[in-house]
């Protein structure tokens, strides 16, 4: 009896791990949260920010803490939100327009342990970019196509804040 209920089990077990799989927002591998939801429609306030080349809209989107390390451990390429309004605006003045697709691959609710407030969020996202560019010799496209993430934090009036990541 016993050699009969382990099979038994088994399938009924994975019959409900298959019954169980979570929903999927349309076009995503990102679970249909209302939370996830909400980091998406951030997202999409970020992409117009750049494809309007507006770093006043995107310095917006940031939080007055914003940090960039550019992942290395050379202290010369780090930058504050200040240095990041400077850059945006020396590329975005050479730019004269700008396509962006964002395809959000991961969202991850990190959940640090500490009572500091609502827990980042960190977004790893492929894009693909055209951009016109003007250089001396001439205008020219230009596409990228890469991965990135940023980490947000979540903020009561502007939804979320990007604390990292561009």
């Amino acid at each position: 009896m016993r050699s009969m209920l382990l099979p038994v089990a088994a399938i009924v077990a994975l019959l409900g791990s298959v019954s169980c799989k979570p929903e999927l927002i349309p076009g995503t591998q990102v679970e249909d949260t209302e939370e996830n939801r909400k980091v998406l429609e951030f997202l999409g306030k970020y992409r117009k920010a750049v494809v309007d080349r507006s770093p006043d809209g995107l310095v917006g989107l940031c939080a007055n803490d914003y940090f960039e390390d550019n992942g290395t451990v050379e202290q010369n390429d780090d930058y504050g939100i200040d240095k990041l309004r400077e850059r945006l605006k020396h590329d975005f003045d050479k730019t004269k327009e700008i396509q962006l697709e964002i395809i959000v691959q991961m969202i991850e609710h990190l959940d640090d342990g500490s009572d500091k407030g609502p827990a980042p969020v960190r977004v790893a996202y492929r894009f693909n970019q055209r951009a016109l560019v003007a250089f001396p010799a001439g205008e020219k496209w230009i596409t990228l196509t890469d991965v990135n993430r940023l980490v947000l934090r979540p903020d009561d009036a502007a939804g979320y804040l990007i604390i990292s990541g561009l």
